[in-house]
């Protein structure tokens, strides 16, 4: 049962990856302290928050939108115990791993069109 938690909050992850990047793609998140791409430089004005997260948007969503439909392909066999010996828990790691790779390129995409725009 503990990949099928895995699977769900893999998922889930990868669900609000979509909707933090499509707000930020729409310029709708707001500079706030829990969500977003929060470095010191994209805390430093609004400019560079709006920025960085219109840039990093696409990234989000596409990275997001790929662990979410992937996740929700597994879920439903996880929470049944009816995954393949030796397959739930690569799945899930390379899941996770796409989420971080995601995460750290579109910090990097994001921040660099802020500085480029300065």
């Amino acid at each position: 049962m503990a990949v099928g938690a895995a699977f769900v909050v893999v998922t889930l992850a990868g669900g609000a990856f979509v909707f933090l990047g499509w707000l930020g793609l729409l310029g709708k998140l707001p500079p706030n302290h829990f969500a977003g791409i929060r470095t010191p430089f994209t805390r430093a004005s609004e400019e560079n928050w709006y920025v960085t997260h219109r840039a990093a948007g696409p990234i989000l969503v596409f990275g997001g939108v790929a662990v979410f439909a992937a996740g929700l392909s597994g879920v439903p066999f996880a929470l049944l115990g009816k995954l393949p010996a030796g397959f739930g828990l690569p799945f899930v790691t390379a899941l996770t791993v796409v989420l971080v790779v995601t995460a750290i390129v579109s910090w990097q995409v994001g921040v660099g069109a802020a500085k480029r725009q300065r």
